[in-house]
């Protein structure tokens, strides 16, 4: 047996080393100007009670921020610090802020830039630096003639590096549109970009950044012939041709999207309570799955995981309603598929059946009204396509799907001359299935609490120490006789 495993006390004294994945120095996200940017919106919104959100990496940075805003202030001003956020270090976490009574957030760090309606946020990037000399010259290098249309984006870390050289990008490229990021009053083209020009479908797109969640979602928004990546973190950055839409990729989504066409429940797991929209997109893919068939559970459980799913086993698969940055529904550790909203339109909307992914969005509103990929549904056409849509096979079971419809039953009776008693006019009219009927049919239901049945017992000190060795488990010293 390993020395490690010898005794309890060695177990608690083994601790595994604390790595930090992106080391952050304090004026690579805070300095005068950002300290002043944040007072004039602290004194601009009348705020009394105010958030300070920190992602654990800048987390030790936290004291530093607080003390400089305080020191500024004149006025009776409540600072609260958030961390450990409920779901993801890029959202706001308007919970815990609502938990300070706070009426106003400030972010700081990369974000996903969801739009939050309840509360004025103010976002805080990284400020890092990027080589405008080296940029120049590798685009120069690689390009030697840009006469297609090009469209720039970059990680938002990169905002104030990009503002500095945007002229100097555009004089020497005149055919390039450089993003720029969507106000909180403004409606963006794409993501949270706004765009001057239109991107073309024939177009380039550069994106400067690291090859993150940010750069794939821009990715496979775009219909691009073309798409290249600058990562200024390298030592020696290049320009780096990828592809957003790879077959394996591809492969595994639409391995999900099968899955969930037959699934015979849902699960919609909401990873967000303050984006504005998720109410109505919760709402949709429960009108679309009724209108299947599919029954549809609504789950919060705050911060996802494989362990949290894997207690709810009547489920088919699961559909993550949250930010785009969130990267859970690629994982492979989840027991059931796990889909984005887009894939669970695309299984459950029967106009998007017949399409290919040539466009996708981890961005919910896309979807929504006046998004880029809205289609226009109601109850009507619901209950219609729910009832007449053509039979076809599954590709992973191989068994028919949507085989019982009116038309079908009407037509062979009539045939046959045969009347039948008992015949499905429409899905869920033979027989209504609620969650709680599900759960009175499984052979282990919980543990039973026999209220009032049971004597009551009286308390004991229970077992102390790890459960390798236990204080009542271990060996008393040996006597003097036994020596």
């Amino acid at each position: 047996m390993s020395s490690a495993f010898s005794s309890g006390d060695s177990i608690i004294q083994n601790q595994s080393p604390v790595t930090v994945v992106d080391h952050v120095l304090l004026h690579e996200i805070w300095n005068s100007e950002q300290k002043q940017r944040c007072l004039r919106w602290i004194k601009e919104h009348n705020l009394k009670r105010v958030a300070l959100q920190f992602p654990d990496t800048i987390l030790t940075h936290s004291v530093q921020i607080v003390n400089d805003l305080q020191s500024a202030i004149i006025d009776e001003l409540s600072i609260f610090v958030l961390a450990d956020t409920s779901y993801g270090s890029c959202c706001v976490d308007e919970i815990a802020a609502a938990h300070a009574n706070a009426d106003g957030v400030v972010h700081f760090g990369h974000a996903c830039l969801s739009k939050v309606s309840r509360i004025p946020v103010l976002y805080v990037f990284f400020e890092f630096k990027l080589d405008e000399a080296q940029l120049l010259a590798t685009l120069s290098r690689e390009f030697v003639t840009w006469n297609v249309h090009v469209t720039c984006f970059y990680e938002v870390c990169y905002t104030g590096a990009m503002a500095k050289i945007r002229d100097t990008l555009l004089d020497r490229f005149p055919n390039m549109v450089i993003a720029s990021l969507a106000k909180a009053d403004q409606k963006a083209d794409i993501m949270y970009w706004k765009l001057h020009t239109p991107h073309e479908s024939n177009g380039l797109v550069l994106y400067i950044g690291r090859d993150n969640l940010s750069f794939f979602n821009t990715a496979v928004t775009l219909e691009a012939s073309q798409c290249y990546l600058y990562d200024p973190t390298k030592t020696d950055p290049k320009l780096e041709r990828t592809d957003a839409f790879q077959a394996k990729w591809l492969r595994r989504r639409y391995y999900a999207i099968e899955r969930c066409m037959d699934a015979g429940s849902i699960g919609i797991v909401v990873a967000t309570l303050s984006t504005k929209g998720y109410l109505d997109i919760v709402s949709r893919v429960q009108r679309l799955a009724k209108s299947r068939g599919v029954r549809t559970y609504l789950i919060s459980i705050g911060k996802v995981n494989p362990e949290k799913l894997a207690n709810f086993i009547d489920i088919d698969c699961f559909v993550l309603v949250g930010c785009p940055e969130n990267d859970i529904f690629t994982s492979r550790d989840f027991f059931r598929p796990l889909l984005s909203v887009f894939e669970a339109e695309m299984a459950l909307n029967k106009s998007w059946k017949e399409k290919l992914l040539t466009c996708y969005t981890t961005n919910f509103p896309d979807l929504l009204p006046n998004g880029r990929l809205y289609s226009d549904i109601d109850d009507m056409s619901l209950e219609i396509n729910g009832a007449n849509e053509p039979a076809d096979v599954s590709l992973i079971t191989g068994k028919a799907r949507n085989f019982s419809h009116p038309n079908v039953a009407d037509t062979e009776s009539k045939a046959n001359g045969t009347c039948t008693d008992v015949a499905s006019k429409r899905r869920n009219e033979l027989a209504q299935i609620s969650s709680a009927d599900q759960f009175t049919s499984r052979s282990w239901q919980g543990l039973e609490q026999n209220l009032g049945q049971d004597a009551p017992a009286l308390v004991q000190m229970g077992r102390s120490g790890v459960p390798i060795m236990y204080e009542n488990e271990r060996n008393p010293p040996p006597s003097n006789n036994q020596q």
